[in-house]
């Protein structure tokens, strides 16, 4: 889950709480473990961040296309 935070809020800044950091405002913050997303969620019902879904374009790439090759045959020269 990802949020987008509307304004500047303090927050924990690790799992025990016992660091905080200021969470910018239009900061996007990845909740990948669950304190985070708890964390998330206060700031969601508190109208401070929304979640957001951020759609990453996937990187393609083109196979090369191998090309048949055949021989040719030898012939013999008239001579």
């Amino acid at each position: 889950m990802k949020i987008k935070m509307l304004r500047d809020v303090k927050g924990s800044s690790n799992e025990s709480g016992n660091a905080t950091r200021v969470n910018q405002n239009n900061e996007i913050i990845d909740c990948d473990k669950q304190w985070k997303v708890d964390l998330a969620n206060n700031f969601m019902s508190n109208n401070s961040a929304i979640e957001v879904k951020i759609d990453e374009p996937k990187e393609t790439k083109k196979k090369a296309v191998k090309k048949k090759v055949t021989k040719k045959k030898a012939t013999k020269s008239k001579g």
